[in-house]
C-alpha cells in the first residue's frame, strides 16, 4: 500500500496539472478539482498507514515501548537518506539557476544557500521554502513521530475501544482540528488558511483524523463491516469537501481506513498486495518520495534548453524521461544509503526489478 501511495504522488506531480486543464477544458471543472485530490491522496494513505505500522506492536503488546531507542531508530531511520535526499536537491537547485532557461522565470524560483540546507536538513519546516515541494508532508509525519509516545502511553487498550467510543474520537477529533483550521483562518492566516493552503507544519491541523486511524487500526482488528462504513462515511465527507476544502483530508483517511481493512479480510486483494513486484515498489517508497520531485526539476530544466515553452514537446520529453529517472535515482538511494538502516526487508537484496523473479520463486518452494 505504501508503494501505492508513492505512485500516486509521483502520479500527481507529473501528470494530474495537464490532466486537470483538459478536464476544464471540456467543461467539467468540479470532476478536475476531484480529481486532483484523489492523485493527491497518496499523501493521507501514507499518514493512516504510519499510524499503523509505528504502533502495531506496542499498543498490541508484542513489544515494550522505550522512549530513547524509539527515537534513536527513528532518527536513523529517516535522516540519511533524507540529508543525501536534500544533498541531491540542493545541486539540482544549483544547477538549474547556474544554467537558466525561461524555465526559471514561469515555475522555479529557489536559489542554492547554505543556509537553506541547514534549515532544511531539520526537515521541520515553519516557512513553507523547500528544496523540494513534496516534502512539506515529511515535516506533518515528523510531527506525529514525536507525539507517538503520548499516544502509546494515553490511548485507551483494545478492551475500551467499542464502536461507540470510536465514532466519538473520530468526530471529536473532526470537530476539533476544524474548529482550529476556522479560528486560524480567521485570526492568524499568516499561518494557516484554508482558503490558501501554506504547506508547512500548521498543515498538521488538516490530518489529524488521518493518524487517529491509523492509531485505531494499529490497536484493534475490524470486520468488513466497520470497513465499508468507514469508505461510506470517508466518501461523503470528500463530497462535502466542496463546501469546506480541508474535509477532503479526514475524507480519505476514513476511505483508506477501510481499504487497509479489506487488505487484510479480502484474500484476493491481499495476495495483490503482497505479490514481491509490489514489497518491492512498497519497501523503496520513502526514497522514491524523497527524490521524484527533485529529479523532474532537473529533467524540466534540461529540456527546456531545447524546447520554447511548456508545449506537447517539452512534456513528452520531461515525463517520458523523468518518470523513470526518477524510479531508477530511488533505487540508487534505497541500495546504497536507506536499506542500511531498515529492518525486516523482504527485497532488500533485490536492486533491479525484475531480479523479483527470484523472490516468487523462494515464496512458491
Amino acid at each position: 500500500l505504501r508503494g501505492i501511495a508513492s505512485l500516486m504522488i509521483v502520479f500527481h506531480h507529473s501528470f494530474t496539472s495537464n490532466i486537470v486543464r483538459l478536464i476544464t477544458y471540456l467543461k467539467i471543472p468540479f470532476l478536475g478539482v476531484y480529481f486532483a485530490y484523489f492523485t493527491q491522496s497518496g499523501v493521507e494513505l501514507f499518514f493512516v498507514l504510519s499510524g499503523i505500522v509505528l504502533l502495531r506492536p506496542y499498543l498490541r503488546k508484542q513489544k515494550n515501548f522505550k522512549v530513547g531507542e524509539y527515537f534513536k531508530r527513528r532518527i536513523k531511520r529517516i535522516y540519511p537518506p533524507y540529508l543525501v535526499a536534500l544533498l541531491f536537491a540542493s545541486l539540482v537547485s544549483w544547477y538549474i539557476n547556474a544554467y537558466p532557461t525561461w524555465y526559471n522565470i514561469k515555475v522555479f524560483h529557489l536559489y542554492f544557500q547554505w543556509q537553506e540546507i541547514l534549515k532544511e536538513s531539520v526537515i521541520i519546516n515553519f516557512d513553507g521554502a523547500y528544496y523540494n515541494l513534496a516534502w512539506w508532508s515529511l515535516g506533518i509525519e515528523m510531527l506525529f513521530y514525536i507525539i507517538v509516545p503520548f499516544c502509546v502511553f494515553l490511548f485507551p487498550s483494545r478492551e475500551k475501544l467499542n464502536n461507540r467510543a470510536i465514532i466519538v474520537m473520530i468526530v471529536l477529533t473532526l470537530i476539533i482540528s476544524t474548529a482550529m483550521q476556522l479560528w486560524l483562518t480567521r485570526y492568524h492566516p499568516e499561518i494557516y488558511s484554508y482558503k490558501h493552503l501554506i504547506p508547512n507544519i500548521y498543515q498538521f491541523i488538516c490530518y489529524p483524523v488521518c493518524f487517529l486511524l491509523g492509531i485505531l487500526l494499529a490497536t484493534k482488528d475490524f470486520g468488513l463491516k466497520e470497513a465499508y462504513v468507514f469508505i461510506a462515511s470517508g466518501i461523503l465527507l470528500i463530497i462535502a469537501s466542496w463546501f469546506y476544502l480541508p474535509l477532503v483530508n479526514p475524507g480519505y483517511g476514513l476511505v483508506y481506513a477501510g481499504i487497509v481493512i479489506v487488505s487484510f479480510k479480502l484474500g484476493s486483494f491481499k495476495r495483490f498486495l503482497s505479490r514481491p513486484i509490489m514489497i518491492l515498489l512498497g519497501e523503496r517508497s520513502y526514497s522514491l518520495f524523497l527524490v521524484h520531485f527533485s529529479v523532474f526539476y532537473l529533467m524540466d530544466n534540461i529540456v527546456a534548453h531545447f524546447t520554447s515553452g511548456r508545449n506537447a514537446y517539452y512534456g513528452m520529453l520531461t515525463r517520458g524521461i523523468g518518470v523513470p529517472l526518477a524510479l531508477f535515482v530511488a533505487m540508487l538511494l534505497f541500495h546504497f544509503v536507506e536499506r542500511r538502516q531498515a529492518h525486516g526487508l523482504v527485497t532488500g537484496n533485490i536492486f533491479w526489478p525484475w531480479q523479483v523473479n527470484r523472490l516468487n520463486d523462494k515464496l512458491e518452494d
